[in-house]
């Protein structure tokens, strides 16, 4: 009688273990509260990276990629958001599906020689972070009028702070659509992308 409640206490706490185990599996592979429903398409743009080449977004179809919006001489978030995206890489090293893109909002100075530089600073890989530049006139309406997110200059021209600009995190599918803004400012906001980044791979996975 022991010997059989000795079993059927083990099977309940395997039972009751593997529940837990498949519960938090089902919980860990849903998406943020900031999760968006494919409405809004990210903009088409072929603008030069770090390497000199021409990029563009029919090379991101298929993949899911996170941009930012940044300039070399910025002494305000932009080094945080840069951090932001090495990390990002570390996490997905060689997933060939996961693309970074960073915009610059002063074109003018960041040049492909200036970025290269720049992306040499943050260890990027050049085959799965792109830093673009282009014409001014070009650039910013993919920002203003395709993200819908701010880049503009600071009448201030203070060093280091010459231009406004979005401080967010924009994740998109690999059917082009925009599916979360993050802001790279707040820590949490950070990993609600990271779980939303992993939500859209494995949906990849599947498919």
């Amino acid at each position: 009688m022991k010997s059989f409640n000795w079993k059927l206490s083990l099977l309940i706490i395997l039972s009751v273990a593997g529940l837990f185990f498949l519960g938090y599996r089902v919980w860990n592979n849903r998406p943020s509260n900031q999760f968006l429903s494919p409405v809004d398409k990210a903009p088409d743009f072929a603008f030069k990276d770090q390497t000199g080449q021409v990029f563009s977004s029919d090379q991101l179809r298929k993949k899911v990629w996170v941009s930012d919006f940044i300039f070399t001489r910025c002494q305000g978030q932009c080094p945080m958001l840069s951090q932001w995206f090495k990390g990002l890489q570390g996490q997905w090293k060689g997933n060939t599906d996961f693309k970074l893109v960073s915009f610059t909002v002063d074109p003018d100075y960041d040049s492909v020689a200036v970025f290269k530089s720049y992306a040499s600073d943050f260890q990027a890989d050049d085959s799965q972070w792109h830093f673009l530049t282009g014409p001014k006139d070009q650039i910013y309406p993919v920002i203003q009028k395709g993200f819908h997110l701010t880049a503009e200059k600071d009448a201030s021209g203070t060093p280091g702070f010459q231009f406004i600009h979005t401080t967010r995190l924009v994740l998109v599918d690999g059917n082009g659509m925009i599916r979360g803004m993050y802001d790279g400012q707040q820590v949490d906001e950070v990993e609600k992308l990271k779980k939303d980044i992993q939500y859209l791979l494995n949906l990849r996975t599947k498919s």
